[in-house]
């Protein structure tokens, strides 16, 4: 089968490509002209396309003849300008379901987030939540994202199915995972609270394997959402002591108040608003991030078990030991080059003094 992967050369998008190619489909790569596609260029029977879901005409190019589009790109992280976010998330998410359906596309899974629940949650959260968005642009143009589904399949018979997976986290995972691992390696991590809150970890290969099933699954599941997760229970201690047991260094036991960082990332969010600074990097502390590690949240996958065939293979264990020793390969890759690097830079140095 021929499919598209948008966000190709993302952290998701990059391991949906290598389970895909793993099972046989010929796979279709959408990916920005600046982003690294030498992961993408390993890979047997993978075409590279350049686009992006703001340019509409490279969307009509990246669906012809395919079967199947999974649409994995999206903008990301909670903070940034409103248009920005609704120019990817909305609109161009619109145009590409629109293209894939003119060029007779069979099905398109859409990657949504657990983000469009909000995150002061209670219970054990199903799809059957209510949308609560967050006072982030991410939040929000996601939830807009779904709506826009729900009124494309009942008006024009979209064949689109939503995934919301929860919080991802594996190799080559640059944007949480890897700071994670480093502020615990470098024994400047703390727990926010008591620590025993449950997280919403999801392995990355859990969710590929999420968004393949929900590509082959009949038409029954066109116009669902699944949340794609770990019920697995896993508190904020035992997920950051994981990862230091796989590290081997001491666990982290510093605590600090939930209430009080909230509080920080808040005023930090107002000020950053107040010097208009929504096209700079976000704030050191977000209200974001402070409630997706200190808040208690829990999901069900019964649904995505029972329609889609999903299992979660990976418990937290075994999913940080190999994003863990990604980590490590890559650091030590890093030091190796930077060791190569300062020898050739000292090299010629070495030969003018052996010349004198």
């Amino acid at each position: 089968m021929k499919v598209l992967v948008t966000g190709a050369a993302g952290f998701i998008g990059g391991h949906l490509v290598d389970m895909l190619v793993e099972r046989g489909d010929e796979v279709r790569a959408l990916v920005r002209p600046v982003e690294d596609t030498s992961h993408l260029r390993t890979l047997t029977g993978v075409e590279i396309m350049h686009g992006d879901l703001t340019d509409e005409s490279s969307l009509k190019r990246a669906v012809q003849g395919v079967q199947r589009v999974y649409n994995v790109a999206a903008k990301t992280g909670p903070w940034g300008l409103e248009k920005v976010y609704r120019a990817v998330n909305v609109q161009g998410l619109a145009d590409l379901i629109h293209a894939a359906m003119d060029a007779g596309v069979q099905r398109i899974v859409h990657t949504s987030s657990i983000t469009v629940y909000g995150h002061h949650l209670h219970g054990i959260v199903t799809e059957d939540y209510p949308y609560c968005a967050e006072d982030n642009p991410y939040s929000r143009t996601k939830i807009a994202g779904e709506k826009l589904i729900s009124k494309l399949v009942k008006e024009y018979g979209a064949p689109v199915v939503v995934v919301r997976p929860a919080w991802v986290y594996g190799p080559r995972d640059t944007a949480s995972f890897s700071r994670f691992v480093k502020l615990v390696e470098s024994g400047k991590g703390f727990l926010i609270g008591s620590g025993k809150n449950i997280v919403p970890v999801v392995y990355v290969r859990d969710v590929a394997q999420g968004i393949v099933k929900a590509g082959d699954a009949g038409d029954e599941v066109i116009g669902r959402a699944y949340n794609i997760a770990d019920d697995r229970r896993v508190t904020q201690a035992e997920y950051l002591n994981t990862v230091a047991d796989a590290l081997q260094v001491p666990h982290v036991s510093r605590k600090l108040p939930f209430s009080a960082l909230y509080l920080a990332g808040r005023s930090a969010e107002v000020l950053w608003q107040a010097m208009g600074r929504r096209k700079a990097a976000p704030p050191p502390l977000t209200t974001y991030g402070v409630t997706l590690l200190g808040g208690n949240q829990r999901f069900s996958i019964d649904r995505a078990r029972r329609e889609l065939g999903y299992t979660p293979e990976f418990d937290v264990k075994r999913g940080i030991a190999e994003g863990v020793r990604w980590y490590l390969n890559v650091r030590q890759s890093s030091q190796g080059l930077q060791t190569t690097q300062e020898i050739a830079r000292a090299e010629p140095k070495r030969i003018v003094d052996r010349s004198q």
